[in-house]
């Protein structure tokens, strides 16, 4: 035989496929993304972080309008009937709508019934209400509903309190 099989201790040796012999085989390197793959990227996310930032400032800037416009109009019934003493709530400070209080004197307060009449004057409407109040009266203002609760016990008793209230964006409020 012209031919011999090379033999090792351990085994038969093959000596045409020795490392320095075999082809190299490419390696895949990890590539990283394209200048313009990681721009374009950016600008997307920059685009919808945006996005979501304008229509939050815009929803609660509409909520602190209402709440506004429902403080003005309390400044203004002030103006007209002397509280003792009121409490303000700016929206998304203690909850998630803005509420105005005002508390009468027992002896001196307002009568429920001329109070309610000078709100209802002014563009407010009484509606039914499940809550034990005197009056429930709304008001739309920039697609906000508005709300006064009269706490009273009759027409002619005078009122212990008004408690007004504008709802505020929850996402708004998150966002705060």
């Amino acid at each position: 035989m012209s031919h011999t099989v090379p033999v090792s201790d351990s085994g038969f040796v093959d000596e045409a496929s020795s490392e320095g012999d075999r082809p190299s085989r490419p390696r895949r390197a990890l590539r990283r993304p394209a200048p313009t793959v990681v721009g374009f990227t950016a600008v997307v996310v920059g685009l919808l972080a945006f996005g979501g930032w304008a229509w939050s400032s815009r929803v609660h800037a509409a909520d602190v309008g209402a709440y506004e416009a429902l403080a003005r109009e309390i400044e203004e019934l002030d103006h007209t009937m002397t509280p003792l003493g009121h409490s303000e709530v700016p929206p998304c400070r203690e909850a998630t709508d803005g509420s105005l209080t005002r508390s009468y004197p027992p002896s001196t307060g307002p009568q429920a019934a001329e109070l309610v009449g000078l709100l209802e004057r002014s563009g407010w409407v009484r509606q039914d209400s499940d809550l034990p109040v005197y009056a429930h009266l709304t008001r739309t203002t920039d697609g906000h509903e508005l709300v006064i609760d009269v706490l009273a016990p009759s027409d002619t008793s005078l009122v212990g309190s008004l408690a007004a209230r504008s709802p505020a964006s929850g996402f708004g409020c998150l966002l705060h």
